[in-house]
């Protein structure tokens, strides 16, 4: 027996369908199973004073008898419980076995394919035809209106506008309920509102007109009674915007204290629904007791008696109050018996029992009837006997039941299993109730999957739970998994609302195990076995699924006759109170993890990471790669579906399980170390492979965040942050004059981090941008060091690896200085800066050169006008020297020769002829920043002295002329013997001149030579 599917997965529902006025008798019969009910009287004067439990468990058959009891002159049973606890059911069986007379007359109220004018409709068919036109004219008299669907959501507006208006406040003294009643019916007559709001399908007014109209399907019946929300009401600005002014001043009304004006505009809308549903019906509550008194009294001419089953009394909403009042009339001798059963959910019931508790015979607590055998809990054996019959029944199929309930209705249903040759097999190993096999379900597995399909279990078992829920997803859900030898899927735990009680050990195990099936065989281990250990079922029970032998797991001989137990708690946990444990063992279940214990357990993993990682092989250094503020931080670390947010300016990103890890090993290497605490003594149960399990963790965690780490130093095609720092620094370094025209690639990487000299640049801009690059020397050169360190234990030594420095200054060299790299627009952390750095001087750098090279031009332009085009500093001193000696000599003076012999002294210790040939080199230079390491070699002291003896040398001409000028026409005057001295002075000046011309001639010709 192996992969076997023995129904028909298209038909389950024909079969399965909780919605039980829907289900044929046939199918009806073939699944019921009946079970005590839980009957009794009322007790006191309220439904309050009632207790439920204390109600006696009877049979559905002794409460139908006494319910017809001819002893009893009315009967009134309601039928209590929550949704789907079976009271259709239980209305649905007593119309079946309400025995057929002639002095009876059955009325049955469907739940669904009905509608509260057809109700209506139905008991005035019961009428002799002489009394039925006065009613039908009633009913009709909503006119042509109420005939299309607009028209009757139209009129139901009206007519709760309308009751409203005749409302009066319940506290006289409240103001905002008097004004609440005055403007509300304006928000229903508003044009805006209605179409807007309340026309529309979907709406609660469609929903209502829908009840009292048209024919309701098994996908809306009521569960219950249709009211205003505070959802349906209109309150958004663009409503107060659109509305006419009476409908504003309603919101304004509505708007005033809204803590209490909101609750109170619900309760007063419907607490005048049941009005406005009746009139919009044309049939008030007094003309429903009238009908039903005329009917009533027809009966009692007849001799009959009148039986009215009621299957969910919220189908009668608008009417039902005024029904209730009509069926617990019982004194007036001219009215017929009555017994009637109505569905009804406790609490709309509690909203009517002062109407009716008191003339109520029986109350029926359906929430703690099926599945209770004696009135008890349920059991698996319980729960097994309700599924049974549906499953010998989709089995069969519908045509067999029908023929079944048409020749042998008064048989139990036969048994599919009967003719099936794996009976002798598959009944011992999957067990069967009354001869219907259990299969593919066993007792432990139908309970376990109802148990977590219905929290309500044991206490209370809900039929329409454990169909949809249960059954469902098994024959119809699973059947192609079964036929294909993959069920139980993994995905059928999570849709029963179960998650593995595997303690954390034995998932990791069967995870490491079956790496691919270890979902199916949790699932299965959890609905088969439910001990919470690793278990092999027996071989009949695992070869029907396919399912592997564990290796080192229990066997279980049969699971059949299995007592049904919670899961015992392995040694491990009983010796730990720690509630983060359970928190950590719910999180690797499926659960969401707490912010708490994710900090708990993130600070201690980030310790060990960061212990872990490698630092030397990586050449980082650890305090600049992990901290606080660093790539590497405790919320680097997060958890699938912790309830925090992550945090986005991180870095480095580690999720935890990830994909190369599974959370089962991850929550049992994260249990252990919770276990081992700060000290990290892993010295308790299992703590020896709990440390295996967070070695192994630990190493693909850490090796996850070194790679990461690698990859912030590793370029991406336009940007490497190693490479921004070199360049950066690189910048300085050239402007600082730190590189020598024949510096080696080991000079310039040692330049990079020595101290740079003061601005060696003119221009404000190149020497602005100079200062920027000096000011964050230090950041840029720590960031490096970091990044290219020879460390050990992580810390950062003299020995770096140069050759992503080399690699990058050869870049910027082949790129003649431009920074050509992107940086990235959200960088964080130390990144930042060097990313917002490198920006911001890339867009600097060419305007900031093209400022030097200008002034750079003019200067040569100077020197060359003052000295000549090719006079070099040795020449220059020479030339000047001899004019000071003859100004010496012949007792010239003049007030700037002393600044002009100061400026000459300068002159002869500044490295002039290199800051011409600089100078040259960077003027004929088309690439402006290609020159920019030439930028410093021409030192600022040889500019600027050049520059001024050039000024102080035309001074001192100019005063001398004028000096000389002025004496010789003195002498002239008053001493013309001395013509002959004055004629000898000016022949000596011209005598300089001369010798200056010849010197430039001279290195002109020298340079010509040379070339």
């Amino acid at each position: 027996m192996r992969n076997v599917v023995c129904w028909d997965p298209a038909k389950v529902r024909d079969i399965v369908n909780p919605f039980a006025e829907h289900i044929p008798d046939s199918v009806f019969r073939a699944v019921h199973t009946e079970w005590e009910i839980p009957v009794g009287p009322p007790a006191g004067t309220s439904f309050q004073a009632l207790n439920l439990n204390a109600l006696s468990s009877v049979t559905p058959r002794a409460f139908l008898e006494d319910f017809l009891s001819s002893t009893r002159p009315h009967a009134l049973a309601v039928v209590l419980g929550t949704t789907g606890s079976g009271k259709s059911h239980l209305i649905h069986w007593m119309r079946l076995n309400i025995p057929k007379n002639s002095h009876r007359v059955v009325l049955v109220v469907r739940k669904s394919g009905t509608s509260l004018r057809a109700i209506v409709e139905m008991i005035i068919a019961e009428l002799p035809v002489s009394e039925r036109q006065g009613f039908l004219d009633t009913l009709n008299r909503a006119g042509d209106a109420t005939t299309t669907t607009a028209g009757q959501r139209q009129r139901l507006l009206n007519e709760l506008a309308q009751s409203i208006r005749e409302d009066v406040p319940r506290d006289s003294g409240s103001e905002i309920e008097q004004e609440l009643i005055q403007h509300l019916p304006n928000i229903f007559q508003d044009p805006y509102m209605r179409d807007a709001h309340f026309m529309k399908e979907g709406t609660i007014v469609a929903e209502i007109v829908d009840h009292v109209f048209a024919v309701s399907q098994a996908s809306d019946r009521p569960e219950g009674r249709r009211d205003f929300a505070v959802d349906d009401l209109p309150l958004g600005n663009t409503d107060y915007r659109e509305a006419s002014r009476q409908a504003r001043n309603a919101l304004l009304a509505i708007d005033t204290e809204r803590s209490v004006s909101l609750p109170l505009c619900v309760d007063i809308i419907n607490r005048n629904l049941d009005k406005a549903i009746a009139r919009t019906l044309s049939f008030s509550g007094d003309r429903i007791e009238e009908l039903m008194g005329r009917l009533r009294a027809h009966l009692k001419t007849k001799n009959l008696e009148l039986v009215l089953l009621i299957e969910e009394f919220a189908r009668l909403q608008g009417i039902d109050r005024a029904l209730l009042q009509a069926i617990t009339h019982s004194e007036d001798e001219r009215f017929c018996k009555m017994r009637s059963a109505l569905a009804v959910t406790t609490g709309f019931f509690e909203t009517v029992a002062d109407t009716a508790y008191m003339r109520t015979t029986h109350i029926v607590d359906m929430d703690r009837s099926a599945g209770r055998p004696g009135g008890k809990t349920a059991t698996p054996e319980s729960v097994a006997k309700f599924a049974a019959r549906y499953l010998n029944a989709v089995r069969i199929g519908r045509s067999a039941v029908d023929a079944w309930h048409d020749e042998r209705p008064t048989e139990p249903p036969p048994s599919r299993c009967e003719r099936c040759d794996f009976r002798e097999t598959c009944h011992p190993a999957f067990g069967e109730i009354d001869g219907y096999g259990l299969y593919p379900f066993t007792k432990t597995a139908l309970f376990k999957a109802a148990s977590l399909a219905d929290q309500g279990l044991p206490d209370k078992l809900n039929p329409r739970i454990l169909q949809n829920n249960v059954l469902v997803p098994f024959f119809d859900n699973s059947a192609d998994s079964l036929a294909a030898g993959t069920f139980p899927p993994a995905r059928l735990l999570e849709q029963l609302g179960g998650r593995s009680s595997l303690d954390l050990g034995s998932a990791d195990k069967l995870k490491r195990q079956f790496p691919e099936a270890a979902g199916r065989l949790t699932t299965f281990l959890e609905l088969y076995d439910g001990s919470g250990r690793l278990r092999n079922m027996p071989e009949e029970v695992r070869s029907a699924f396919s399912i592997p032998e564990i290796s080192d797991a229990q066997v279980v001989v049969s699971p059949v006759d299995a007592v049904y137990e919670s899961p015992p708690q392995p040694v491990s946990e009983r010796l730990i109170e720690d509630p983060q444990i359970t928190r950590l063992k719910d999180w690797a279940r499926g659960g969401d993890l707490d912010q708490t214990l994710a900090q708990t357990l993130r600070t201690s993993l980030f310790s060990a990471i960061s212990e872990g990682i490698d630092w030397d092989r990586l050449g980082l250094e650890r305090t600049r790669f992990a901290g606080n503020t660093r790539p590497l931080r405790t919320q680097s670390i997060t958890f699938e579906r912790q309830t925090t947010a992550r945090p986005a300016a991180v870095l480095i990103k580690l999720e935890l399980p990830g994909t190369a890890v599974s959370i089962e090993r991850t929550g049992y290497a994260l249990e252990g170390l919770l276990r081992a605490g700060s000290d990290f003594r892993w010295d308790f149960p299992d703590g020896i492979n709990m440390l295996a399990a967070f070695l192994d963790c630990l190493a693909i965690w850490t090796a996850d965040v070194e790679m990461q780490l690698r990859a912030l130093n590793n370029p991406a095609p336009d940007w490497s942050p190693v490479a921004a720092a070199t360049e950066l620094l690189a910048l300085g370094a050239a402007l600082g004059g730190r590189f020598k025209s024949d510096a080696t690639y080991s000079d310039m990487v040692t330049a990079l981090f020595e101290k740079w000299p003061d601005p060696l640049v003119e221009s404000t801009d190149l020497r602005r941008l100079y200062l920027s690059l000096s000011t964050d020397h230090e950041t840029f050169a720590d960031f490096l060091h970091a990044h290219i360190s020879a460390t050990k234990g992580g810390q950062a030594g003299a020995m770096i690896d140069a050759r992503p420095v080399v690699t990058a200054l050869k870049r910027l060299r082949a790129a003649k200085w431009v920074l050509t790299q992107k940086p990235p627009t959200d960088p964080v952390g130390d990144y930042a800066v060097i990313a917002t750095a490198y920006g911001k001087i890339s867009k600097q750098l060419e305007e900031a050169c093209r400022s030097e090279h200008t002034l750079r031009a003019t200067w040569l332009v100077d020197m060359e006008r003052a000295f000549g085009a090719a006079s070099g500093r040795a020449a220059i001193v020479v030339a000047l020297s001899e004019l000071n000696d003859l100004v010496v000599a012949n007792g010239v003076n003049a007030r700037s020769l002393q600044s002009w012999q100061e400026a000459l002294e300068t002159f002869r210790r500044v490295t002039f002829d290199d800051a011409i040939q600089a100078s040259k080199a960077i003027v004929e230079n088309p690439e402006i920043v290609a020159s920019l390491p030439l930028f410093a070699r021409p030192r600022v002291a040889a500019i600027e002295a050049a520059r001024m003896l050039s000024t102080r040398t035309e001074a001192v001409l100019d005063e001398l002329d004028v000096n000389i000028k002025t004496r010789q026409s003195e002498f002239e005057a008053k001493h013309g013997t001395l013509a002959d001295s004055l004629e000898m002075i000016d022949h000596a000046l011209g005598t300089i001149a001369e010798t200056i011309i010849a010197i430039e001639d001279n290195c002109a010709a020298e340079n010509d030579h040379a070339a």
